[in-house]
């Protein structure tokens, strides 16, 4: 199994997705999955384009801001939008952790060929404690959102697929739910974003 991902690094967002994203390469390791890692100014639409042109990619995550019908590398560059550079995912897994990509992107990669697409219908939100910039991996207001979303890549990394992939993170959400809905949780204000994401992830088959 070949993973392609990218990781842009150039703001608070993608900052933490950065380091997020690194605990899929991480397992995937792990489990003896190559992985062709795009970090920084990797991320770039020439480097996505000749690895996916190139290269037997079987799961693709791209990581960075969005839009319906694009999603950016370093810099906020475009590296994938409509029109331009679906027909590379031909035959690919594909989970776009970007604002918005699923309304309009995620439904052409699909009809370009590709396996199974994992997005987001609407803007993908977290929220992050000043004080955990340096440690983002620790943020207490950014990991149960994120660790949501990480549970795709997970599954993905597993060989699961598309549909237990998504079945996989939305039971992660539920359970995250019950959690910060319980009487006694300190930070209940997390639940609208938790359910938020939930409910605009989708999964194409």
């Amino acid at each position: 199994m070949l993973l392609l991902i990218t990781r842009p690094r150039h703001d608070r967002a993608t900052h933490y997705l950065f380091y997020w994203a690194g605990l899929l390469i991480d397992e995937a390791k792990k489990r003896g999955v190559r992985v062709i890692d795009l970090g920084r100014d990797k991320a770039s639409r020439k480097k996505l384009h000749s690895y996916l042109d190139k290269q037997p990619i079987d799961i693709v995550i791209l990581n960075g801001h969005g839009n319906q019908e694009a999603v950016a590398g370093q810099d906020n560059k475009i590296i994938l939008s409509a029109g331009n550079g679906t027909n590379l995912l031909n035959g690919k897994v594909i989970f776009v952790r970007a604002c918005d990509a699923g309304a309009v992107l995620g439904k052409e990669i699909m009809k370009n060929g590709a396996r199974g697409f994992i997005g987001y219908l609407q803007p993908f939100m977290f929220l992050i404690d000043k004080d955990s910039l340096n440690k983002p991996l620790e943020d207490k207001l950014a990991a149960p959102i994120l660790g949501c979303s990480n549970q795709v890549g997970l599954s993905l990394i597993k060989g699961r697929s598309v549909v237990e992939a998504q079945k996989d993170s939305w039971d992660k959400y539920t359970e995250t739910i019950d959690k910060y809905s319980s009487s006694e949780a300190i930070n209940s204000f997390l639940l609208p974003i938790l359910l938020w994401n939930m409910t605009n992830q989708v999964c194409y088959q």
